[in-house]
C-alpha cells in the first residue's frame, strides 16, 4: 500500500478523509493538539511551503470547477471556528499566533475536503501536520 511517511507513521494515501470526521477532530482539540500542529506546520521547509501553495491553487481550481465555492468558504469558517473554540476551552487567549497559523492550515484543509474526493491526494499533503490528530489518517 502506498502512503506518506510523517511523524513515524504511515498515513494511507487511499483512504478517504471526510469533512465531519475532520471537524470533530477539530472540536476535540487539546492544548497538547494545538502545540503539536502548530509545531509541525512551524517545522516545514521551503519546499514545503511550496508545495502547499500548490495545493492552495488545486484547491481553488477544484473549487471553482466543482461549483462549490460557498460550501468551501462554509467549510473553511466553521474549521476556524471549531480550532477557536477548542483554543478557548484549552485556555488559549485569543488572538494568538499559534491558533491564528493552525486556524488557516484547518481551514484550507477544510476547502479542500469541501471540493469533492477529486482533491483527497491534495488534502493528504495538507493533512501532514495533523497526522497525529486526525483519526482518519
Amino acid at each position: 500500500m502506498c502512503g506518506i511517511h510523517h511523524f513515524g507513521r504511515r498515513v494511507p494515501q487511499n483512504a478517504p478523509v471526510e469533512l465531519d470526521d475532520f471537524a470533530k477532530a477539530l472540536d476535540n482539540l487539546t492544548a497538547d493538539d494545538l502545540r503539536r500542529v502548530a509545531a509541525a506546520l512551524d517545522a516545514e521547509s521551503l519546499a514545503d511551503e511550496v508545495d502547499w501553495w500548490r495545493a492552495t491553487i488545486a484547491i481553488d481550481r477544484a473549487i471553482r470547477h466543482a461549483r462549490c465555492t460557498r460550501h468551501a468558504a462554509r467549510a473553511a469558517a466553521q474549521a476556524v471556528e471549531l480550532v477557536q473554540a477548542s483554543a478557548v476551552r484549552a485556555g488559549y487567549h485569543l488572538p494568538d499566533d499559534e491558533i491564528t497559523r493552525v486556524a488557516r492550515a484547518a481551514a484550507e484543509v477544510a476547502r479542500g475536503l469541501a471540493a469533492g474526493p477529486g482533491t483527497q491526494p491534495i488534502v493528504r499533503l495538507l493533512l501532514e501536520p495533523w497526522a497525529p490528530i486526525v483519526p482518519v489518517l
